[in-house]
């Protein structure tokens, strides 16, 4: 299949799965048996009251409210690998200098690589520089394999923070350009989340402007019945007019009052 970029009108839904795996082969490597992973830039950022960030390249979704550079779309192109000793290095100078004890990898999905990010769980655990870890995901991974959740309960140092992309396959798919069906790996691994006992909550683009009330409302239904504290502390975002946000929504012809 031909790599997605961006949201177009004349947009064909494409199958999670597949650009999953295909992200993968371009964005994760192994050298020695070890997982590297392209990342772009380390820095702090101001989200969390002050974070360490590594700026991961690759994502699975290509929602076209995402603020994420724009090697989410040409991934190819961008970053460098860093092994998890590597990136964590990175990020532990600016721990150092800024003071700051929480972390997390963003700009992309951090699932994609998966030995990857549990390496780097592994040294964030074992570092005297980290309290937390915000783990930023989509859920789609965790959605389609959820015995690797599992392999998250020794870090007690994890937080998981997983941002839902609809209430509806529709909306889903308008808003990600993946197909609809794959809203439901979204909910799988939040229900197996639920049961596992793992510190996290949902998150989702709630924005009125791209989410209508109906669907915002069997949002939350589905949270309910998963878990009611889900639905009550659900987190609900707003789209930000960023530089690559402006740039998605112009390809894909969607029109918003800022």
């Amino acid at each position: 299949m031909k790599y997605p970029r961006f949201i177009t009108p004349n947009w064909k839904p494409y199958d999670v799965v597949e650009v999953t795996e295909l992200t993968r082969k371009i964005v994760c490597r192994k050298v020695g048996g070890i997982e590297e992973r392209k990342y772009t830039s380390f820095y702090v950022a101001g989200v969390y009251r002050g974070i360490v960030t590594g700026c991961i390249v690759g994502c699975n979704l290509r929602c076209f409210f995402c603020w994420s550079p724009i090697s989410r779309d040409f991934p190819e192109f961008y970053g460098k690998y860093y092994s998890p000793e590597e990136a964590v290095n990175e990020m532990a100078k600016l721990a150092r200098r800024s003071g700051i004890r929480k972390a997390r990898l963003s700009c992309g999905e951090p699932t994609i690589c998966w030995n990857h990010l549990l390496r780097v769980l592994k040294l964030i655990e074992e570092s005297p520089y980290f309290d937390l870890f915000i783990l930023e995901t989509n859920g789609i991974v965790l959605g389609l394999n959820p015995q690797l959740i599992s392999e998250l309960k020794k870090f007690s140092k994890l937080y998981v923070r997983v941002s839902i992309k609809g209430g509806t396959p529709e909306g889903f798919e308008f808003r990600t350009g993946a197909q609809g069906t794959a809203l439901n790996l979204q909910f799988s691994a939040v229900k197996a989340l639920a049961e596992s006992n793992i510190r996290f909550h949902v998150a989702a683009m709630t924005d009125p402007r791209i989410m209508s009330s109906g669907e915002r409302k069997m949002l939350i239904e589905k949270l309910r019945d998963i878990e009611p504290k889900l639905a009550i502390l659900l987190e609900e975002e707003n789209v930000d007019p960023y530089d690559t946000t402006l740039l998605r929504l112009e390809a894909a012809n969607v029109k918003l009052n800022w």
